[in-house]
Parts: C-alpha cells; sequence; structure tokens
C-alpha cells in the first residue's frame, strides 16, 4: 500500500507551449491520488471551492491496452482518440527519451492525453480543457494508471473580491477573483472530473473516466471534442500554433470573460477565440468527411467563425479526405439523413428553415469496409458542428438616473442596457448624428449649447439583430421651448377641422366654428379610396400648414403637404413597407424634441414611434409599447390631459377608453380608465374642436350621428353633445 497524502492532480501553471521543448515530460512530474483514497474523500479532495458542476459523457471508449494499461482510444462520438504519448506526433507528452521507441513502463511518460486544448491571451493565462491519462504518485508504476477529464482556469490582473463570469467551449462557471501580490486579484481554479483512485486489487474505473468528461452545459450528454479550423488530416489539432476551433459542445468556440477589468483597465470582457489543440486520431478512424462548417454567408454578425447566425436557412459546407468517395448526407439535429451537393472533394446543402436555438450537424459516408466485414462501422462520420440560430433582436433601453429636463449640464449623461454581450451605437441629435459605433454605457457627450437634443441607442447582437432604438430627450438651458401642439386647422381660421373620405373616395374638409360645430364642407380630392390609412397630421414638416399622412395599399407613405387653405400643394413619399403596420395615428410631438411623430402597431402587438425631424421625414424609430394588439382603436388627441405632453387614447375589446399619458420623452405614465362603453363608436380625436383650449374626442355611432365629447383639460369629459347626423356614408374620418 502507498502512503502519500492525497492531492488534487496538478498540472504547470499554464505556459504557453511552443514546441516540443515545452511538451510535458517527466521532468514535470505531478502530485497525484494515493490509491487508498475513497471515492467520496477523492471528490472532497478534487472539488474547487464548491461542488463540482454536472458534467457530459464521452461516446465510448475502446479496450484497455495490455501493453500500457491505458484504454486505447476515447469517442466523442464523431472521432475516436488514441492516446498520444509517441515523439514526433504532436503529443503534449513524449517518453522520457523521445529518441527511442516508447514502452512500458522504461520509456513511458507520467501523464499523456487523449484530448486537450489550451487558449491563452491578455489576462487569460490559461484556460485548459483535457482527458488525461496519468500515473497517481508520478512516477511511471504499473498498477497505478488514472485518469480523469479537466477543466483548468488561471486568469491574472483582475480586481480582487471581484466576480467573474466565464463562458467556454465547455459550459460558463462563475469564480472571485482571489488577492495575489503579484497580479491584483488571481482567478486559479482546475476542476477535475471523473477521477479514479487504482489500488493494487482495483484498477482504474476507466469508463467513469470518460462518463465524467468535461462540462456543464445542456445541449446533451455527450461531449464533443474540439477541433481546429485547418486541422492537419489525422488530428484534432497543433499544439503549436493557436487557431480558431469548432464543435464545442456549448455552442461557445471561444472563451469569453467578464467582470471588472477583464480585458485590461476599464475594459470588462476578454474574449479568446483561438486555441491549441491536441487529438490524435486512432488508426484507421479518420475516413469520414470534415467537420461541416457554415459558409462563410451563413454565419452572419460580426464573426464568421463564431457559429452564431441569424440565417434560418444556413448553407452547410465541408469536405472528403482523399480517396474517400460520396454521396455525403448530413445528420440534422439527429433527423433522417439529408442529401448534399458533391462538387469534387466538396460537399454543401443549404438546410431548410431551422427554428431559433442551438442546432448540430454531423456528415457521413458508407464505410467501404461494411461490405466486407459488417462488424465494422456502416458508416464514417465527422465531428459535430453546433450552431446557435438567433433571430431575435436584442433589447436596449434608457435607464435611471435621468438626466432633469430642462437641465443646466451642457455635457448630458446618458446610461442605458441592453442584452449581454451586444454591441452598441449612440448618437445625440441634432449635434452627434454620426452614430458611435462603440458607445458604452454611461454616455457622457460633449458640450451643448442650449436646445432640444435627442439621445438615441441602438443594440447589435453577435448573430447580427439590430434592436429597435431606444431615446430620451433632453433639453438644456432654462428656458423651456412649448412643445409641438397637434392642431387640425386645414384653413388656417385658428380653428380645429375634421377631415373625411365618403364611399366614392371623395375627400371632405368639415372646416370648424370653433364653438364645437361645422361650417360648410368643401371637397378637397378625389381617388381616395386607394388609401388603406388616412391620418391627420398637424404641421408634419414645418412650414407652420395642417398636413395629412396617407399609406397606399401596396405600402407606400405619402405625406400630402396642407396649402393653409384647406387643401394641398403637393404630395411626397416618404416611406414604403408600412402595409406590414395595422395601426397608424399621429400624436404630434411624442418624444419631446419639438418635431411632429407617428405611432404604428405591427401584426405581434409591438407599438413604434416614428421619430420626425421637423422637415416632413424621420429620424428613426422607436420602440414604445408591446400587447397592444388588445386594442380594436388607437388615436391620437395631442395633449389630453393638459400636461404638455402628447399622449395616446385606446379602447380595448371590452369598450373600455384609456388614456395613455406620454411622459414627454417618448414613453408613457400609468394609463387611466377614461370611459366604459364605447363598443360601436368610430373615434376621431380633432385636438381641441371646441376653442376651450382643452382636447376633445368626437365619435361617430352606429345611426351615422356625430358626437362631441368635450375634454375637462385632465383625465375625462364635461359632457357629450351631437354636432352631426348622415356620417354613415363617410368610411374614413380624420
Amino acid at each position: 500500500m502507498f502512503s502519500h497524502a492525497v492531492m488534487r492532480p496538478k498540472m504547470p501553471d499554464g505556459a504557453h507551449r511552443s514546441g516540443p521543448a515545452h511538451r510535458r515530460s517527466a521532468t514535470t512530474a505531478t502530485a497525484r491520488i494515493a490509491p487508498v483514497a475513497a471515492g467520496a474523500l477523492l471528490a472532497t479532495a478534487l472539488a474547487p471551492l464548491g461542488a463540482l458542476p454536472a458534467s457530459a459523457e464521452t461516446a465510448g471508449m475502446g479496450p484497455v491496452d495490455s501493453a500500457n494499461g491505458f484504454p486505447t482510444w476515447y469517442s466523442d462520438g464523431s472521432v475516436k482518440l488514441q492516446l498520444c504519448y509517441e515523439a514526433g506526433k504532436g503529443c503534449l507528452s513524449e517518453p522520457p527519451d523521445p529518441n527511442s521507441p516508447a514502452s512500458y513502463p522504461d520509456n513511458f511518460p507520467e501523464e499523456a492525453f487523449w484530448f486537450q486544448a489550451s487558449a491563452t491571451g491578455g489576462n487569460l493565462s490559461t484556460y485548459e480543457a483535457a482527458l488525461e491519462g496519468a500515473h497517481v504518485n508520478g512516477p511511471v508504476v504499473p498498477g497505478e494508471q488514472m485518469g480523469f477529464g479537466r477543466l483548468r482556469f488561471i486568469v491574472d490582473n483582475l480586481t480582487p473580491g471581484a466576480s467573474y463570469t466565464i463562458t467556454h467551449p465547455y459550459g460558463i462557471n462563475t469564480f472571485v477573483a482571489e488577492p495575489d501580490p503579484k497580479v491584483g486579484g488571481r482567478i486559479k481554479q482546475t476542476i477535475d472530473a471523473g477521477v479514479c483512485a487504482p489500488s493494487a486489487t482495483v484498477p482504474c474505473d476507466w469508463a467513469g473516466v470518460g462518463a465524467a468528461f468535461l462540462g456543464n452545459y445542456a445541449t446533451g450528454t455527450t461531449a464533443t471534442f474540439l477541433r481546429q479550423v485547418g486541422a492537419a488530416p489525422g488530428t484534432l489539432g497543433d499544439i503549436n500554433t493557436a487557431r480558431p476551433v469548432t464543435g464545442a459542445p456549448s455552442g461557445t468556440n471561444a472563451v469569453t470573460i467578464t467582470g471588472p477589468n477583464a480585458g485590461g483597465p476599464g475594459v470588462n470582457t476578454l474574449t479568446v477565440n483561438t486555441f491549441t489543440v491536441q487529438g490524435l486520431i486512432a488508426d484507421g478512424s479518420d475516413g469520414g468527411p470534415s467537420t461541416p462548417d457554415l459558409a462563410t454567408a451563413s454565419d452572419s454578425g460580426r464573426s464568421a467563425t463564431d457559429n452564431i447566425t441569424r440565417v434560418t436557412t444556413p448553407t452547410i459546407i465541408g469536405t472528403l479526405p482523399a480517396g474517400a468517395a460520396g454521396p455525403v448526407q448530413l445528420i440534422v439535429d439527429t433527423g433522417a439523413p439529408r442529401a448534399t451537393t458533391l462538387t469534387g472533394s466538396s460537399y454543401s446543402a443549404t438546410l431548410a428553415a431551422l427554428a431559433q436555438g442551438v442546432h448540430s450537424v454531423q456528415a457521413r459516408i458508407t464505410n467501404p469496409a461494411f461490405a466486407a466485414d459488417p462488424t465494422q462501422p456502416q458508416f464514417l462520420t465527422s465531428a459535430k458542428l453546433t450552431f446557435t440560430v438567433d433571430t431575435a433582436a436584442p433589447a436596449v433601453s434608457v435607464t435611471a438616473p435621468f438626466p432633469s429636463s430642462p437641465s443646466l449640464d451642457s455635457t448630458p449623461t446618458l446610461s442605458f442596457t441592453g442584452e449581454a454581450g451586444a454591441r452598441f451605437e449612440c448618437q445625440l441629435l441634432p449635434s452627434n448624428a454620426t452614430w458611435d459605433p462603440t458607445c458604452a454605457s454611461p454616455k457622457t457627450w460633449d458640450a451643448q449649447v442650449n436646445g432640444t437634443y435627442v439621445f438615441n441607442v441602438r443594440a447589435t447582437d453577435a448573430a447580427g439583430n439590430v434592436s429597435a432604438m431606444a431615446n430620451r430627450t433632453v433639453q438644456i438651458g432654462t428656458t423651456v421651448t412649448a412643445p409641438t401642439t397637434k392642431l387640425q386647422d386645414f384653413n388656417s381660421d385658428g380653428k380645429a377641422d375634421v377631415v373625411s373620405r365618403d364611399s366614392a373616395g371623395v375627400l371632405w374638409l368639415y372646416r370648424g366654428n370653433g364653438t364645437g360645430g361645422f361650417l360648410a364642407k368643401t371637397k378637397i380630392g378625389a381617388g381616395w379610396n386607394s388609401m388603406t390609412a388616412i391620418v391627420s397630421t398637424g404641421d408634419f414638416n414645418g412650414d407652420r400648414k395642417a398636413d395629412i399622412v396617407a399609406r397606399t395599399s401596396t405600402g407606400l407613405l405619402y405625406l400630402y403637404k396642407g396649402n393653409g387653405a384647406g387643401g394641398f400643394s403637393t404630395k411626397v413619399q416618404i416611406g414604403t413597407g408600412w402595409n406590414s403596420f395595422n395601426s397608424l395615428t399621429a400624436p404630434g410631438d411624442f418624444n419631446g424634441d419639438r418635431k411632429p411623430d407617428l405611432t404604428v402597431r405591427d401584426a405581434t402587438g409591438n407599438l413604434f414611434a416614428y421619430l420626425g425631424n421637423g422637415t416632413g421625414g424621420f429620424t428613426g424609430r422607436m420602440q414604445i409599447g408591446t400587447g397592444w394588439n388588445g386594442m380594436n382603436a388607437i388615436v391620437a388627441p395631442g395633449d389630453f390631459n393638459s400636461d404638455a405632453n402628447a399622449d395616446l387614447v385606446a379602447r380595448d375589446g371590452a369598450g373600455n377608453l384609456w388614456l395613455y399619458r406620454g411622459d414627454g420623452s417618448g414613453g408613457f405614465l400609468a394609463r387611466v380608465l377614461i370611459g366604459a362603453g364605447w363598443n360601436g363608436l368610430s373615434i376621431v380625436a380633432p385636438g381641441d374642436f371646441n376653442g376651450d383650449r382643452k382636447a376633445d374626442l368626437t365619435a361617430r355611432d352606429s345611426r351615422g350621428n356625430m358626437l362631441l365629447y368635450r375634454g375637462n383639460g385632465s383625465t375625462g369629459f364635461l359632457g357629450k353633445s351631437l354636432i352631426g347626423t348622415g356620417w354613415s356614408s363617410m368610411n374614413a374620418i380624420v
């Protein structure tokens, strides 16, 4: 029996190995586990400051080699890796005498690897994922063969006491940096799983080693080996040259560390996406196709190698080894085999539409040896490609603390938050119209002159999806400019009017008399039945004359510029694709930049504000609500509650009428119920229709009567009165 103390299996601190002189050998002896330790004691001794993560297993193992006592191979289901210990084969460990043939135990390394991948860069001194064979006490002694799966993390120059999240090919781990006198804060953690403790009578449990290989990811129970892009035939990669990799079972073919100063002073994210890899493919097992890959055009976003894409029908490519013959089939997510196109030795296939989430693809060909020997595998398969389809736009929002508005601070600072891993762009209109592509929160702008400014921020995720724009309006200076009011005065008499279209497509102007009634109507257009939406915007182009915006059945949006005399001077196309919206309103200035805007609802119930530029166009859009499909009418009364901010009024399916009070910066305060029993009414919001400086609503009932609901300047009505009859012939009233 052995008398050594129980210690964690250990490797030299992660030096980058650049050549054979730096490979592991007998001179780098490492402490091992004494075989007298029981399983429970082993688990305690090996646990790194906490419980071991759940792990995933290899797909299988070969017989134990009687010549050295180690399994001949481990498999991840696509490739078999033999124990790499011979000189000149690209192994991390070589025999003590590399000039002589390896022999056990006289010329055999203390440790060797079936698989090992390392990454280093910046503050990341070592990331290591390995499946290792070793000897308990260091020296090569028959009967002391052992093995384990390993994850090692060494990160320097961190903030002591701060928490860091490391996302890597085999899962996600969170550690707290410990104080270190040389490097400030340091993470130095090793996770060993499946460690076996051989004894004089009980050999190592090699199946247990493979069953606890690596990782705490949730994509399956089998762990795949990383493979370098461009790996030499017969190998998974090169131990001397770091390259991008594929095959991460977690879907992350990189190491990303997030936390204070992870990437250097003031940089809170570090990503390293190149690895050295050791994996020697077992003799005779690598006649299959190469690991599939996403074609460059199918790997969207900021990286063509991260296997995160918004393309739902990606093209998969790969190659056959010399001498291999097709056809090549693809297995997508364990589904039925799919045919590919084989051109020379290259195969490709465009997949049918995939759902969002993680997917895998494996290529296979028929094994020519199977016909003669049915004990051989029927197919030769590639390693798996794991990739993620992500078509969801990232979230982004401006967050507290908000700058006051108006503000005396001429260098405004704005904060925002969004999806983890996204990149953000910012602009401040009108002074900084160029998007800052490296914007970080909080963002402080240079000195601004007094005036009204709109801060915009948008996010782009790893797949290339771009968020809706979030914004905040700030007025700098002590004088508050009154917001733009929505006045539907088409004939310049200072009184609100109503425009309607009859069943023949004729457009009529109903001139308000300023006291809650109408003057004689006038015809102002014909052929308007081609329009699927008509909105009275007030002055949309800044010429102090009321305008109309209308949408055609093909989704074209036109601005009809009012001439101030009850007609139009000309029309201008200001948009395309607007037939995707099922509601269109014009609230006036919704975000506080003193320019009129439009609001729209899409088919999924999202509400957006299209921010006007004050001259008849738009500066962009921002999402201002979700779940609006429950509303069957949305109108824009202007400022309904007299707080100088534009509001919306909406009716739900039960006939309840709700006031959505704008906050003046592109959002809403809590909604207020202002009526019930409004089903059956066609609601119109003309602004102040009776001249009392309070916004009103008008509504047509089922009999064609036009009713005026006089607003009380707060959140209700003073009463209603009949102001017209015979309006049933009108199919649009704005």
